[in-house]
C-alpha cells in the first residue's frame, strides 16, 4: 500500500476523486437500481355503495279526496259500486249547474283535471254530446276509474 500512495499520479487521482465526491467503480459492473415495492392482492378495493332514496308515498292533492287515478286524454268508466249515475256539472263543485249524468259502466273521455273543489277531485270529461266536470270519488269509494289504459 505504501508503494501505491507514493506514486504521485495515483495520489492526484485519489485526492481528486475524494474532493470531487466521486466514487470510483470498476467498469462493466452493473449497479442495482431500486424499484418501488408494489403490493398485489387478490381482492379488489371495495366499491362505495350509496343507498337510493325511496320515492315518497303518493298523496292526494286534495284533502278529503282519494288519490288521482284518471288520466287526461284517456277514457274512464263509471263504476257499478253505486247504483246511481254520476253527475256531470258545468264547473267543478256540487253547487254548479248539472249538464248531464253518466250511467253505470258508461265510458267517457277525460279532457282536463284534476281540480280540487269542496273536497273532491274534479275532471273535465266528454260524454256523448256533453262536456262538463265530474268528481272522481271520496274517501270511501271511487265513482269512476281509468278504462283501457293497460
Amino acid at each position: 500500500m505504501k508503494s501505491f500512495l507514493r506514486a504521485p499520479f495515483l495520489k492526484l487521482i485519489l485526492l481528486g476523486s475524494i474532493l470531487a465526491g466521486c466514487v470510483l467503480q470498476p467498469a462493466n459492473v452493473p449497479t442495482a437500481i431500486p424499484t418501488p415495492l408494489r403490493v398485489i392482492t387478490d381482492t379488489p378495493a371495495p366499491t362505495a355503495f350509496i343507498m337510493p332514496t325511496p320515492p315518497a308515498a303518493p298523496t292526494a292533492s286534495c284533502a278529503g279526496a282519494p288519490r288521482e287515478r284518471l288520466i287526461i286524454g284517456e277514457r274512464g268508466r263509471v263504476l257499478p259500486d253505486d247504483p246511481r249515475s254520476v253527475n256531470v256539472r258545468r264547473l267543478p263543485g256540487t253547487k254548479n249547474t248539472l249538464v248531464t249524468t253518466i250511467p253505470i259502466n258508461a265510458l267517457f273521455t277525460v279532457l282536463d283535471g284534476p281540480v280540487c273543489a269542496e273536497g273532491f277531485e274534479w275532471y273535465k270529461v266528454h260524454y256523448r254530446e256533453a262536456t262538463g266536470w265530474l268528481a272522481e270519488g271520496d274517501l270511501t269509494s271511487y265513482y269512476v276509474e281509468p278504462y283501457g289504459t293497460d
